[in-house]
C-alpha cells in the first residue's frame, strides 16, 4: 500500500495533537512528513525531530538547548507557537513512564486544534492503556511498486553510467521493482547502489539475481522470515498425483480470463501427514509451479522474543509478506506455533497470534497463498480447519509401490545414475513402509558403501542399505494409524 499521506493529513486538519506512527523506516517517515507539512502550511512550516541523544533539532536552526530529557522536550512542544511537526523517534522507550504519560495527556488537552502535531514513531505498537483512546495509530506499510519505482529512478539517474542508462527498458525497470518488493526504502536504495554502481554493461538477468540475493539478506535479518531461493519442480517429487493436479488446475486462476470468469484467487492449502513424505517439498514446489516468490515463516523465532514481542514480530512478518505479494507464504509444522493449548489461554501470545492470524486469513486482500504443513493435525484448533480458511486439506501418506519406484528413479537420476539400469520393481517391493526421505537416505548410504569398495552401485547395495533402516512406519505405528483414521473422511488424499 502507498504511504498513508492522506490519512495523516486528515488527522492533522482535524486538529489531533498527537499521532502514533508504526514503522521502522525513520528516514522515509521523516522525509514524507516534511513534504506533508509543506503542503499543509507552506513556507511558514517548521519541522522538528527529537532523539534521546540529540534532543529537539530543526534543519534550519540546529539543536534546541536542554531538550534531551523527554519531559523537557515535551514541555517545549507545548510552549512553541508555530505551524510545526514534531517527530519523536525514541519516545516509545519512555512512553510508559508516568511523567511522559502526563505530558502527552497535557498536550492532547491543551494543544487540540493548534497548528502543530506531535508524531510518536516506533517500530512496534507500545501505547499505554491511559492513551489508547486519545492517540490515533497509523500503520505505515512498506513501499509499494510506485514508491520503489521512484527510488529506482533516483538511483539510476544519479549513479548509472550514461551508456548503461540508455539500455534500461521499462520491462527491466518493472522486473527490478518486483524483485525489491518487501524491502524498506533505505534497503532498496542500498541494494540498487551495490548492484548498479560501476557496471559497464547491463546484464539484466544477473542484475535481478543480485537484487534477489540482497533481498534474501535483508529479509533474513528480520529473523522470522526467510526468502527461499531454491526452486523445486513437481517432477522432482515422487507420487502425490492428486495434489500435483490440484496445483496445476489452481495455477489457471492467476490469469485475467479466470478473474473475468469469476474464479477466486486461491487462498491456501494445508498439507498434513507423515514426516519425510514430501510435505515441505510440495510447499516449495507450489512457488515454482506458479512462478511466485516463496517466503518461509519460522514460528519458533516469532515466539523466541529475540525480535520483539511475539505479537509484534508476527505482525511485522505479515506486513513484509503482504509487501512482497503476490507470493507464497510457507509455514512449516504450523501446529508448533498454533495449537489447542494456546487457544484455551485467552491472554497468551499464542492465543493472540492465533486470533490475528485467523482474521488476516479471512480478510487479507493481498495475493498471499498460504502453504502450511502439519504432522500432528489433532493439535490444531477446529477454527483453523474449517472450510474457507484453506482451499483444501491434503493428507500425505506413505508412498505406494508405484510411488516408491518413482522416488528411486528421481534420487538415482539426481546423483548421476541411470535409473533404467536398476530393477525398480524389485527395489520398490523391498522397501515397503519406507518414506520418501528414508528411500533417499538408502540411496545415499548405498552410494557411500559402493564408493568405499570402488565398485558401481547395484540393486543389492540399495536393498541392503534400505534393510538397515528402521522406518517411522515401525517406530510410530500407532501414531500413523491414528493420523490415517483422522484423515480418512476429513482430508483429500494427496496420492491417487
Amino acid at each position: 500500500m502507498p504511504f498513508p499521506a492522506n490519512d495523516i493529513k486528515s488527522f492533522v486538519k482535524a486538529g489531533y495533537p498527537v499521532l502514533y506512527l508504526v514503522s521502522w523506516e525513520e528516514e522515509r517517515v521523516e522525509n514524507k512528513l516534511r513534504v506533508i507539512g509543506k503542503e499543509l502550511y507552506g513556507d511558514s512550516f517548521k519541522f522538528y525531530t527529537w532523539s534521546c541523544t540529540d534532543g529537539l533539532v530543526t534543519y534550519e536552526e540546529g539543536g534546541v538547548e536542554e531538550t534531551r530529557d523527554v519531559c523537557r522536550a515535551l514541555d517545549r512542544v507545548i510552549s512553541i507557537n508555530e505551524e510545526a511537526f514534531f517527530l519523536f523517534k525514541d519516545l516509545s522507550f519512555f512512553i510508559n513512564e508516568p511523567q511522559t504519560i502526563r505530558r502527552l495527556k497535557d498536550i492532547q488537552r491543551t494543544q487540540r486544534g493548534a497548528s502543530k502535531t506531535l508524531f510518536v514513531l516506533s517500530s512496534s505498537l507500545n501505547l499505554p492503556g491511559e492513551l489508547e483512546n486519545l492517540v490515533p495509530v497509523v500503520d505505515i506499510d512498506l513501499p509499494d511498486a510506485d514508491e520503489i519505482g521512484d527510488v529506482f529512478d533516483s538511483v539510476v539517474n544519479q549513479y548509472v553510467k550514461e551508456d548503461v542508462f540508455s539500455s534500461i527498458t521499462p520491462e527491466f525497470r518493472e522486473r527490478c521493482i518486483r524483485a525489491l518488493l518487501g524491502l524498506g526504502t533505505a534497503e532498496i536504495e542500498l541494494a540498487l547502489k551495490r548492484v548498479l554502481i560501476g557496471i559497464e554493461e547491463l546484464d539484466e538477468d544477473r542484475v535481478i539475481e543480485l537484487l534477489l540475493e540482497e533481498k534474501a539478506q535483508f529479509i533474513r535479518k528480520s529473523g522470522t522470515l526467510e526468502f527461499v531461493r531454491m526452486r523445486i519442480s513437481l517432477d522432482s517429487i515422487g507420487g502425490l498425483d492428486n495434489l500435483k493436479e490440484w496445483l496445476k488446475i489452481r495455477s489457471l486462476a492467476f490469469s485475467p480470463d479466470a478473474k473475468e470468469f469469476g474464479l477466486d484467487v486461491p487462498k491456501g492449502v494445508l498439507i498434513m501427514g507423515i514426516s519425510g513424505c514430501g510435505k515441505s517439498l510440495c510447499a516449495k514446489a507450489i512457488a515454482t509451479v506458479w512462478g511466485l516468490p516463496l517466503l518461509r515463516l519460522d514460528l519458533n523465532q516469532v515466539y523466541s522474543g529475540s525480535f520483539g514481542t511475539p505479537e509484534e514480530a508476527f505482525r511485522k512478518a505479515i506486513k513484509t509478506v503482504e509487501a512482497v505479494a503476490p507470493c507464497v507464504l510457507w509455514i512449516d509444522e504450523i501446529e508448533a506455533g498454533i495449537t489447542r493449548s494456546g487457544e484455551k489461554t485467552g491472554d497468551s501470545p499464542t492465543s493472540r497470534i492465533f486470533g490475528y492470524f485467523l482474521t488476516w486469513m479471512q480478510e487479507k486482500d493481498k495475493m498471499v497463498f498460504i502453504a502450511a504443513t502439519a504432522n500432528q493435525i489433532d493439535l490444531l484448533p477446529p477454527e483453523l480447519l474449517r472450510k474457507g480458511r484453506f482451499d483444501e486439506i491434503f493428507f500425505v501418506s506413505l508412498p505406494s509401490r508405484e510411488e516408491r519406484k518413482e522416488i528411486f528413479r528421481i534420487h538415482l537420476a539426481k546423483r548421476g545414475k541411470n535409473p533404467d539400469l536398476f530393477d525398480l520393481d524389485s527395489l520398490a517391493k523391498n522397501t515397503e513402509g519406507l518414506s520418501g526421505a528414508e528411500i533417499e537416505q538408502a540411496v545415499v548410504s548405498a552410494l557411500f558403501e559402493s564408493f568405499s569398495k570402488q565398485k558401481e552401485l547395484d540393486d543389492r547395495d540399495l536393498i541392503i542399505a534400505a534393510s538397515t533402516i528402521v522406518p517411522l512406519s515401525t517406530t510410530m505405528r500407532e501414531e500413523i494409524s491414528k493420523l490415517e483414521r483422522w484423515a480418512a473422511n476429513r482430508a483429500v488424499r494427496a496420492s491417487k
